[in-house]
């Protein structure tokens, strides 16, 4: 026996399925397959049931995967530990973000990196949909995102809130609707909008639970397509204060964000950090988010 058997035991059991399991931890499904077989033929025992659709634990094997998970948990804190307190500190990190937090983030890491000049950043642009898939599989270290009632109500998930943005929306400064204090969605439901593809359309999906409140004319990944359709007039957005902040879309003077309002107050997205919860915090990486704090509580104020 071994610990990846214990990690294959586990993730079979959670997962409920060896195609699953064996996507999520990047190895073949007759590797998966194989290595319960062979800890069954070892213990003497059978740890699972095999149906149509899927694997469920007998009895025995659930009080085995239990343990097993706290094996896998206590060794985890084993190598945090030794991490602590070694000259050889975690040297790679990998992390995701929306483009809305990317300045911030990138911004921290300037300061971070002349600390810590051996320590290698992976970095990637994600949508809030897409860090929470890769945090699962367990192919990046920590996440930052769109805080939405997926990642409150998943027990296996830690986050906390770093920051919260409002939310506006940009029109061209000779629509009649730039003269308003704010809007509701009411206001702007029948209007062209041009949306960006990733985190602020998803959540705006959850927010107003229907994908399909609002019909979108163009939606992409590009911010400029975004700012050019405004400033002609030919769409409005939703954006963020973040994404309005550092991509200039002010600055022209020929778009105007107005707050977006429901049920009298102003709609706020709330950014933050997200990992699995038994993975615990490198040493690295609880002295980035510290700066990362520090970044974001300058930024406000």
């Amino acid at each position: 026996m071994n610990i990846e058997q214990l990690v294959y035991l586990v993730e079979a059991a959670r997962t409920g399925s060896i195609s699953t399991t064996a996507q999520n931890l990047h190895v073949s499904q007759s590797a998966i397959s194989k290595s319960i077989a062979r800890l069954e033929q070892d213990l003497g025992l059978t740890l699972f049931t095999r149906t149509r659709t899927g694997i469920v634990p007998t009895a025995v094997g659930l009080e085995l995967i239990r343990k097993g998970n706290e094996i896998i948990n206590k060794l985890e804190e084993f190598k945090a530990i030794a991490e602590e307190h070694s000259s050889r500190a975690n040297q790679r990190i990998t992390l995701a973000t929306v483009p809305m937090f990317m300045f911030i983030l990138t911004k921290s890491l300037e300061s971070f990196m002349n600390d810590h000049p051996h320590t290698q950043v992976d970095i990637a642009e994600k949508s809030s949909k897409e860090i929470i898939h890769a945090i699962r599989q367990n192919t990046i270290d920590m996440g930052f995102l769109v805080l939405n009632d997926e990642i409150k109500n998943d027990p296996e998930l830690e986050y906390n809130v770093l920051m919260e943005t409002n939310t506006y929306v940009c029109v061209n400064r000779l629509s009649p609707l730039a003269a308003n204090e704010y809007l509701t969605p009411e206001d702007v439901v029948d209007q062209k909008i041009v949306i960006y593809n990733g985190s602020i359309k998803d959540w705006f999906s959850n927010y107003f639970h229907d994908s399909e409140y609002f019909k979108y004319s163009i939606i992409t990944n590009n911010i400029e397509t975004i700012k050019a359709s405004v400033i002609k007039g030919s769409s409005i957005s939703f954006l963020s204060e973040l994404t309005i902040r550092h991509h200039a879309f002010l600055k022209s003077g020929e778009i105007v964000a107005v707050p977006l309002v429901m049920h009298g107050k102003e709609i706020k997205m709330h950014i933050a950090w997200v990992k699995v919860k038994k993975n615990p915090f490198s040493k690295t990486s609880k002295e980035l988010l510290k700066l990362l704090k520090q970044m974001v509580d300058s930024s406000q104020a």
